[in-house]
């Protein structure tokens, strides 16, 4: 049990993933955008696109700021 939790509720009976759900999307989201960067580079691409990453890496910002 929660010391002074919510009437004595188990710590497992809490619904807490919420936050770490959108942490692990967020995150999984940044993974694929550096993937396909550094694909477009091995492929030869001089100038990959590295929007995706900022746009990811602002989001897991924003994710973990709230």
């Amino acid at each position: 049990m929660i010391a002074g939790g919510p009437k004595g509720e188990r710590i497992d009976e809490i619904d807490i993933t919420t936050d770490y759900d959108e942490v692990g999307r967020a995150v999984d989201e940044l993974n694929r955008a550096v993937e396909e960067y550094n694909e477009a580079f091995l492929d030869r691409d001089r100038h990959p696109y590295s929007g995706r990453i900022d746009a990811a890496a602002k989001e897991l910002r924003d994710v973990c700021a709230s």
